[in-house]
């Protein structure tokens, strides 16, 4: 397959390709979806070393098993499965949990309104740079108490703001699970939030 080829091909033919032993289907997937898998990482691990080489981990793989791949879902959810999988498993090993960060102007969810501006203060927002910094350090230690599923449930939703569909497809669970756990979760968020501000006063 020539250069330009590569370039216009869809994912599931450069997979295809790649089973057959074209490596450059290899280098063109790791240039479309490195950056983005870096990003889906650090949003677990909070560690840009360990979420490149959860990374790497995952394109090896996806070189390992691109004659397994069957284009039933879309590449990309296969993608993250392999790394949410790998990344959960690294915050078992180390015991560690994952945090998020809501400086990010990027971080939120499907409707596009801010975890922190519906949830901070009864849902009315912070309304200074002081009331802002303590309802960040109070969401992000609300969002460390929450149950593992519904943590990464969670981040994916408000970080990498993910639709239901595709989280669902990637920790294989149904969508109404899906739902069900954000919803959970942003009840226990707000009753935990409730909780932090009352001992902070």
């Amino acid at each position: 397959m020539a250069d330009d080829d590569v370039l216009q091909a869809d994912d599931a033919t450069l997979m295809r390709d790649l089973a057959a032993g074209n490596h450059r289907a290899f280098e063109e997937l790791m240039r479309r979806y490195q950056h983005a898998l870096v990003t889906f990482c650090y949003g677990f691990t909070r560690d840009r070393e360990t979420a490149e080489e959860l990374a790497q981990e995952a394109f090896l793989r996806v070189y390992r098993n691109a004659a397994r791949y069957e284009p039933v879902a879309k590449f990309t959810t296969w993608l993250y499965k392999i790394a949410a999988n790998l990344c959960i498993n690294e915050l078992k090993k180390n015991k560690l949990r994952p945090h998020v960060s809501l400086d990010d102007t990027s971080n939120h969810d499907p409707e596009g309104t801010k975890i922190i501006d519906r949830m901070a203060f009864g849902g009315t927002g912070p309304v200074n740079e002081a009331e802002k910094h303590e309802a960040q350090v109070l969401i992000r230690r609300a969002i460390d108490t929450l149950p593992e599923d519904q943590r990464t449930t969670l981040i994916m939703v408000e970080f990498h703001h993910m639709p239901y569909q595709d989280i669902a497809e990637v920790l294989g669970v149904t969508v109404s699970a899906i739902k069900m756990r954000v919803k959970r979760a942003r009840e226990t968020l707000r009753h935990s939030l409730r909780i932090l501000q009352e001992d902070m006063r």
